[in-house]
């Protein structure tokens, strides 16, 4: 789609995300359907700005040419697009698709935040990509792609099976979203600016999401940045626990020691 549709395309979001699971797949949250993932990206090499959506549904449709009612009756439904490539396919062919649009050997970095699904949030995690995109073109960054993806998180998924160290279980204030920036480029000379300018559009997002008291400490740590710090999100006491399993399971810290990057759970030499 056109980044013109950027309003409908967040609104759209907002009210997928904000249904409830009322067993009516017309109204309520089905648990066939999964996303959606909002993704806004501007092409530098293109010199455009374009916004794909990802629907799934993984239940087989009774007719494989229409979309399934879950996603025909939302908001996604009508919205005016490019093109489609909704079709019946396997989940490997589907992953083929997304990974081809990340080819290997680029630079790549990732950073996260997550919010409560505002619509006053979401329009102003848009507005921190869209405000960085003016400082990118004056550099212009060779082959540079930089792309905002909104993905919800419900609370009654984190809530299936038994409690985990999370810290999410108990969530009790409705859907979440993260927010996450996933960023390539070609050469190693852009490195410190695309990395500085991601993380003060996080950091952005992370101010107005406290000043409207829509923020939320949990990040995703598969999307965090080297900067972050996901455990705190876990709360003291998951990850408290998190360090008595490493020092009881792995006395030598070969998970904390043994691996250059990542994310350690800060037990002390000495005590694992």
């Amino acid at each position: 789609m056109p980044a013109s549709r950027t309003a409908k395309v967040l609104a759209a979001f907002h009210e997928c995300v904000n249904r409830t699971d009322s067993g009516d797949p017309s109204n309520g949250h089905d648990n066939y359907a999964a996303g959606p993932l909002a993704c806004f990206s501007c092409i530098q090499k293109l010199g455009i700005q374009a916004i794909s959506v990802n629907l799934v549904y993984t239940k087989s449709p009774k007719n494989k040419n229409k979309w399934p009612t879950y996603w025909s009756t939302s908001s996604f439904g009508s919205l005016w697009r490019l093109w489609s490539t909704c079709k019946v396919r396997t989940l490997t062919s589907a992953t083929d698709d997304m990974n081809a649009l990340n080819p290997p050997g680029r630079r790549q970095v990732f950073a996260t935040t997550t919010i409560k699904d505002d619509p006053a949030t979401l329009a102003a995690v848009h507005a921190a990509y869209y405000d960085a995109i003016a400082s990118i073109r004056r550099v212009n960054v060779k082959g540079l792609v930089w792309t905002l993806v909104l993905q919800p998180l419900l609370p009654d998924w984190v809530r299936q099976g038994d409690a985990n160290p999370l810290g999410l279980h108990d969530c009790s204030h409705g859907s979440l979203v993260i927010v996450s920036f996933t960023v390539n480029w070609d050469e190693r000379r852009d490195d410190v600016f695309i990395r500085t300018t991601t993380r003060r559009a996080v950091e952005q997002i992370d101010v107005i999401a406290a000043a409207n008291k829509t923020g939320h400490p949990w990040r995703y740590l598969n999307y965090c940045a080297e900067w972050q710090k996901p455990f705190d999100g876990y709360g003291e006491e998951n990850w408290r626990f998190l360090q008595g399993v490493s020092r009881r399971y792995d006395p030598e810290a070969l998970f904390q020691k043994g691996c250059v990057g990542g994310f350690k759970l800060d037990v002390m030499d000495g005590e694992a």
